[in-house]
């Protein structure tokens, strides 16, 4: 009889659990997509990223751009165009930024509105001739060079000459143009973003997407495109089995996935030059596997989804049919929710690149509720056989004698570090790495040949080998990031070679002082939220009394068993550790995983550091 009742019991368990799943399940179609726009309308009528306050261009144009695709009318739709027709970093007026892409992003909108405004913005005014130029970027500082006809690499270029041809310019030297182009075209007919004077292209650095810039660019001057038929080849090699687009077809690269943005340019690159993808269907299939349950699309199958990745995926669908809403198939899909457990955890605060001090220094960042801070010191006062400085060990030691709930850990900004990018533009401002306490005698002297070797202004390739790659070793690991990931193009290769336990960057700098969020003025950083941990980087000017406003700015609240640092590292690397960001305004910013902000919010009594106004 107990047998007999058992087995009715876990029949009914399972018939429950089968009709919850089945009353989860829902047909998400091309009016889902529309709806997850909608959802991102914000109060003044333009669009902005989900569980923000904020709108600006970044968001509001693709967000307008893929409804105008679906047919689909946009609510409020004078306010959405004069609240969202203006980049962050124009609205504060930043010196740095991603200016040319946002100038593309502008125009773009303002086409899309017929709005033809003769003075576009300062320096910029619609049927103005040109003189197009090449300046080389000195720093890590994008200015906004195209009001001067200047631009730096090839993204750059296609920015500026695809936005001046909206605004109806005229470039007097095309010529010049087609000429650096061409230069750096390598055998197999892709292009090379060699920004030297002597460019010497290879087949295995060319790139997607540089080679659809170059496409997009010399189509819009009216230039034939060099060896067309094998560029072609070259740009439908790039497609994978699935069906996506990857950025090279030989590269080994752990970054040389499929995306949605590379698979959106091949096909706009495939179409001018009047080709399709090798197998159209299986990428129209890959494309169908990026919309997830909420409507909207990812950057790649399983990621979460966004204005920008939705934008590409429905516009790539567009150029590959005659009926895009056709083309989103119709899926049946059921959410996925992780969840992080109740009393498994508790709550604590990170601070990167914090101020050095004393005892002092010490007791006010106990005061402030931070549990681990990274010391901004000087490198010249760290032992590199120890992996540590006299102050950072007396840290140490002092907040184990009161007993506080404090890690004190090394994290000096290596100013002498010094690196190449792919395209050969020379950087710094590019490592930033905590450094674990108690080194072995081993594990220091690998710390102290890989800071070395970070001096020597390797290309990208040798400095993640020979830099990054030890310094990722390290006891249980550790968080390297740059300050400035320099472009987009970049920052997607930099970044993806983490993934995966790649030797790539392994954390993305969403806080700083000063402009705060840095999400916001880099607006593509938000593709690796939930994906790779984002880092509140204070990056100290100052002693502690200097610098409190920054320290109560910003944190990495993370969730973990307690607040040292193999703990707060396995946080990060589980998406249990988020960027919070208290702004002026009162608003508060979370970037990290759906399920760590979610146990954040639930329990905010238990770790907000302000005072509510």
């Amino acid at each position: 009889m107990i047998i007999k009742l058992l087995k009715i019991a876990i029949a009914l368990f399972i018939w429950f659990i089968s009709c919850t799943n089945f009353a989860q399940q829902q047909i998400i179609d091309a009016s889902s997509v529309v709806s997850y726009l909608l959802d991102h309308q914000k109060e003044n009528g333009a669009f902005g990223p989900y569980n923000k306050e904020y709108t600006d261009l970044a968001w509001n144009y693709p967000a307008m751009h893929t409804l105008k695709i679906l047919g689909a009318e946009i609510p409020r739709e004078k306010e959405a165009f004069e609240n969202g027709n203006k980049s962050w970093i124009e609205i504060n007026s930043r010196k740095n930024g991603p200016w040319y892409w946002s100038f593309f992003q502008k125009a773009q909108l303002y086409k899309l509105f017929n709005k033809t405004n003769l003075d576009f913005e300062t320096g910029v005014k619609r049927n103005q001739n040109w003189i197009i130029k090449f300046k080389p970027r000195k720093n890590y500082l994008e200015l906004r060079g195209y009001t001067n006809g200047y631009f730096f690499d090839i993204p750059s270029l296609w920015h500026m000459i695809g936005a001046l041809h909206v605004l109806d310019g005229t470039i007097l030297n095309k010529d010049y143009v087609a000429d650096y182009l061409r230069k750096r075209q390598a055998e197999n007919g892709a292009f090379v973003d060699d920004v030297t004077e002597v460019p010497s292209p290879t087949n295995l650095e060319t790139n997607l997407v540089i080679t659809s810039y170059a496409i997009l660019t010399l189509n819009s001057l009216g230039k034939e495109i060099p060896n067309k038929e094998t560029c072609i080849k070259w740009l439908q090699s790039c497609q994978t089995p699935q069906g996506g687009f990857k950025y090279n077809p030989e590269s080994k690269e752990i970054s040389n996935k499929a995306d949605v943005w590379y698979t959106w340019l091949a096909i706009k690159a495939l179409n001018i030059l009047g080709a399709k993808p090798k197998n159209t269907k299986n990428c129209i299939t890959w494309l169908n596997s990026l919309q997830n349950y909420d409507g909207g699309f990812g950057d790649r199958p399983k990621w979460k989804s966004r204005i920008y990745s939705t934008y590409y995926a429905v516009s790539a669908l567009n150029n590959l049919t005659s009926n895009v809403k056709l083309a989103i198939a119709p899926k049946t899909l059921k959410p996925y929710f992780k969840v992080i457990p109740e009393n498994k955890y508790s709550i604590f605060q990170a601070y990167h690149k914090s101020p050095s001090g004393g005892q002092g220094m010490i007791d006010s960042i106990v005061k402030m509720k931070i549990n681990l801070i990274g010391v901004k010191s000087n490198i010249k006062t760290i032992d590199l056989n120890k992996g540590i400085s006299a102050q950072v060990e007396n840290n140490r030691r002092y907040a184990k004698q009161k007993g506080y709930p404090l890690e004190v850990l090394e994290l000096p900004e290596n100013y002498s570090h010094k690196l190449k990018w792919p395209n050969s533009q020379k950087a710094d401002h590019v490592s930033n790495f905590i450094i674990p306490p108690n080194l072995s005698h081993s594990n220091a002297l690998l710390y102290k040949k890989a800071y070395l070797a970070g001096k020597k202004g390797f290309t990208w390739s040798r400095f993640k080998n020979n830099v990054l790659s030890p310094i990722k070793t390290l006891k249980k690991g550790t968080l390297f990031y740059p300050e400035l990931d320099y472009t987009i193009v970049n920052a997607y290769r930099v970044y993806d070679d983490g993934l995966n336990g790649g030797n790539g960057y392994n954390a993305v700098p969403g806080a700083h002082f000063g402009n705060i969020d840095w999400v916001r003025h880099f607006p593509y950083k938000e593709r690796w939220e939930g994906v790779l941990p984002i880092v509140a980087d204070g990056d100290a000017h100052g002693n502690v009394v200097k610098w409190q406003k920054h320290l109560l700015q910003f944190r990495n609240v993370f969730i973990a068993k307690d607040y040292h640092y193999a703990a707060y590292i396995d946080a990060s690397f589980n998406r249990r550790s988020v960027c919070v960001i208290h702004m002026p305004s009162g608003a508060v910013r979370y970037y990290g995983s759906a399920e760590a902000i979610v146990y954040l919010k639930k329990h905010r009594k238990e770790w907000q550091w302000w005072k509510d106004q």
